[in-house]
């Protein structure tokens, strides 16, 4: 009964780091986004409480402990594996039995609000002893590893969850538009191109000996059209390399320089 639960609690998990993953796949080298994409992931694992807790994390390096999604999405999934074992009536986990809080060796229920109940598993040390029913063990880890309880934070988790994957995917927008903002767009090159070197015509485009065939009986004889061209340059205005993205000047790169060539009926040119 649980698994849409955590299904829904490990979705979310995973569209957070997607949305991560995103944000560094804009970084100008394919090495280093990975590599910033795995430093998130181990960042979140190492802050997300399961090896210290947030309270004793100090500032400012608890803060990662809010803004990524690993400490969110373990607490809610493990509680939506355990916390309804064994309590609907169903049977639990056997080799417990019940006890005094005050001997030793009995764990108390003391954090789910039953201070006069315990447990403890005959013949087993404390350190294999978590309990019989999904609350019990999650007290009874928690109480090693405090980021699970038996408290349902679901609805927070999620909270957070999507809070940290929607500031994700808004810093992958607006790292993308400024990307596009600072790249140059090929325009139309000025009507009189910059002088090149030597006596060389500047011609954007000449299309010349065009002949139509006198009668159908010539085009099939393969006298067709001819398509020519001489003299052709294409320029485009891109910023200087190792201008940064702060240049403002941009310079003239030519794409095509005094290109000239022809073309018949029934054959393909490429340029």
């Amino acid at each position: 009964e649980s698994l849409p639960t955590v299904w829904l609690v490990f979705g979310t998990f995973l569209v957070a780091f997607e949305m991560a993953a995103q944000l560094f796949s804009l970084d100008g080298k394919v090495l280093f986004g990975l590599l910033n994409f795995q430093n998130i992931w181990f960042t979140s694992f190492i802050f997300s409480g399961i090896f210290v807790t947030r309270e004793d994390v100090i500032w400012p390096l608890r803060v990662f402990t809010y803004i990524l999604p690993f400490g969110w999405g373990t607490r809610s999934f493990f509680w939506a594996l355990f916390h309804d074992w064994g309590v609907d009536g169903s049977d639990g986990f056997s080799g417990t039995a019940p006890c005094d809080p005050g001997l030793p060796g009995c764990f108390s229920d003391a954090v789910r609000g039953s201070p006069d109940t315990g447990f403890f598993c005959p013949g087993l040390p404390a350190v294999e002893c978590w309990g019989d029913v999904g609350p019990r063990i999650l007290d009874s880890i928690g109480s090693v590893y405090r980021i699970l309880t038996s408290e349902n934070t679901l609805a927070a988790d999620l909270g957070y969850l999507v809070a940290i994957a929607a500031a994700f995917k808004a810093l992958y927008l607006l790292r993308l538009a400024s990307l596009l903002r600072l790249r140059a767009v090929p325009r139309r090159p000025p009507a009189a191109l910059p002088p090149l070197d030597g006596p060389q015509r500047q011609t954007l485009l000449t299309v010349n000996d065009v002949v139509a065939p006198p009668s159908p009986l010539l085009a099939a004889a393969g006298r067709g059209l001819r398509f020519a061209f001489s003299d052709c340059s294409f320029a485009i205005q891109v910023r200087p390399a190792g201008g940064g993205i702060c240049a403002r000047k941009s310079e003239t790169r030519y794409l095509l320089r005094d290109v000239s060539a022809s073309v018949s009926s029934g054959e393909v040119l490429a340029v």
